[in-house]
This record gives structure tokens, sequence and C-alpha cells, in this order.
């Protein structure tokens, strides 16, 4: 009698155990989904702010390119003339 009783415990306890294990990965898969759709919704706006920042440092070298080539006419003027 007791053995059956412990055999029926041990039997939902096996049960309950495997219920929540599923249940435990069921909400990391939909953790997951969400994080991934928030991921590819903002990915566009990331996207554009990325080219925003490229295009200024492009810029920026740019400027200083030209500042680079600005001073080297003058050294270049200088020591010639």
């Amino acid at each position: 009698m007791i053995l059956n009783i412990l055999a029926n415990t041990t039997g939902h306890a096996a049960a309950l155990t495997v219920i929540v294990a599923y249940a435990f990965i069921f909400a990391v898969v939909i953790i997951c989904l969400i994080r991934v759709s928030r991921f590819f919704l903002t990915a566009g706006k990331e996207q554009k702010l990325m080219r925003m920042e490229l295009g200024k440092l492009s810029e920026e070298i740019h400027l200083i390119r030209q500042k680079l080539e600005d001073k080297k006419e003058k050294e270049s003027s200088a020591e010639s003339g």
C-alpha cells in the first residue's frame, strides 16, 4: 500500500516535472521570437542611422584630406619660392 502511494507520487512528480520543463521551453521560445521580431522591426532604422554616420565620417575624411593637400601645396610652394 505504501509502495503504491510512493509510486503514484513519484509518477505525479515526474509528470509535473515534464510539464514544467515543457512550459519553460515554450516560454523561452516565445521570448526569443519576441526579441527577434523586435530586432527585425528596428533593423531598418538602425541601417539608416548607420548610413548617416558613415556619410558624416566620409565627409570628415574628405575635409581632412583637403586640408592635408592644401598644407602640402603651401609647403611645396614655400620651398620652391
